[in-house]
């Protein structure tokens, strides 16, 4: 959990100071280019090696990712320095949330039995969007497990349609109903 909140308290930084440059998009797309070398297993390896100087991770950073912004790279050499390579990804992902929700995008993710077309695809996207007041950006993933229906998560809301959920809870009304 503490990773978890450390990569939110660096996104939220970066995001920061993305907004004040008006660079909210530049660094979305430095982010990502960051996180694609340097998972890397090979050069991750050095970048966590102990007996590795500092120096020398940041010359190596500085010629695996030429392009990138000072202020980036600064970033970098701070992750690296206080060992927190690890949590990149998350704070790459984390970073993208903030720059969506600030551009009025939500993520959702929807579940379904059946694999969906793109028409019932569309239709739930706008369905949510109804529901929250945000355009969605919608993935899908299928489960037979849920039986029929959806299970949709937005952000932190959870919309449970499932047939499963429905049988569930008819199943806790007949239990408690009197005889």
């Amino acid at each position: 959990m503490a990773r978890v909140a450390s990569a939110k308290r660096h996104a939220q930084a970066v995001f920061q100071i993305a907004l004040e440059k008006k660079e909210v998009e530049k660094w979305r797309s430095e982010l990502k280019t960051i996180a694609a070398t340097l998972g890397d297993p090979q050069l991750r390896a050095i970048l966590e090696d102990p007996k590795v100087h500092l120096s020398e991770k940041e010359n190596l950073i500085g010629k695996c990712l030429p392009g990138i912004s000072q202020l980036a790279l600064n970033f970098v050499y701070l992750l690296v320095a206080k060992q927190r390579l690890s949590i990149l990804e998350q704070i790459v992902s984390e970073y993208e949330r903030m720059a969506d929700a600030h551009m009025g995008l939500e993520h959702a993710k929807v579940i379904t039995a059946i694999p969906v077309d793109e028409e019932s695809k569309k239709k739930l996207s706008e369905r949510l969007a109804a529901i929250t007041g945000k355009k969605i950006v919608l993935t899908t993933e299928v489960d037979p497990a849920i039986i029929g229906g959806f299970v949709a998560r937005v952000g932190d809301e959870l919309i449970d349609g499932s047939t499963k959920a429905k049988l569930e809870a008819l199943k806790r009304r007949l239990i408690r109903a009197p005889i």
